[in-house]
């Protein structure tokens, strides 16, 4: 069964995808990998003034409001330079900071105590399109508010498959898993969502309401 979000307009905002192809990109990404090493401080503007955009966007989206995003977004970038040793394929660079992202904000979950996870508002004036009306705003933070209950490995691949609309294989090469343990948790993560979805008739209603229309 797919999730009840997977279409579900108030998720869904203007910014670009992060699914471009690498190959285009593959001689800037040979120059920033052999800057990493030889001139990090100009490189680390450079990577920011890159891949920002897709950083924040990745936090943001797997944390909602949080007072920590600065400082996450700045830990990703410095493992990004600390590890750049270690990245074998220059063409895969914007994959490879997608995945230290999504295992920097993995390692903040596994840090909190669940019930203070997230907060409860979203931030005013970041992505205004997520809130067309007042039911649209009713659904996302409701939406919300069922989605910070799932345990933090399960969040991560659900936040990423359904609402950052990422293949499966995607999914697993960024949280470094094997398809097989994707899907796993996946399944797992939407089954779990479901199950609350049932004790939220009304919510359903609307999100079925909105799958709907054309």
């Amino acid at each position: 069964m797919q999730s009840s979000l997977n279409r579900s307009d108030p998720l869904k905002d203007a910014a670009a995808s992060t699914a471009a192809d690498e190959s285009a990109g593959e001689p800037e990404n040979l120059r920033l990998v052999a800057m990493m090493k030889s001139d990090p401080g100009n490189a680390v503007e450079l990577l920011y003034a890159r891949f920002s955009n897709d950083v924040n966007r990745l936090v943001w989206r797997l944390l909602g409001a949080d007072p920590d995003h600065s400082d996450i977004v700045q830990q990703v970038f410095f493992k990004v330079m600390r590890h750049g040793h270690r990245l074998r394929e220059p063409k895969k660079l914007r994959a490879w900071v997608q995945s230290i992202t999504v295992n920097t904000v993995y390692e903040e979950l596994r840090k909190r105590d669940v019930r203070r996870l997230f907060v409860r508002q979203w931030p005013v004036g970041v992505h205004p399109d997520l809130v067309h009306d007042v039911e649209a705003r009713d659904v996302v933070l409701r939406v919300r508010s069922l989605i910070e209950r799932l345990p933090a490995k399960e969040r991560v691949v659900f936040v990423l498959h359904f609402v950052e609309e990422r293949t499966l294989n995607e999914v697993a090469e960024l949280c470094g898993y094997s398809v097989a343990t994707a899907k796993r948790r996946l399944k797992a993560a939407n089954r779990r969502f479901e199950s609350l979805l049932t004790k939220n008739p009304d919510l359903a209603r609307l999100l079925t309401e909105r799958e709907s229309k054309p």
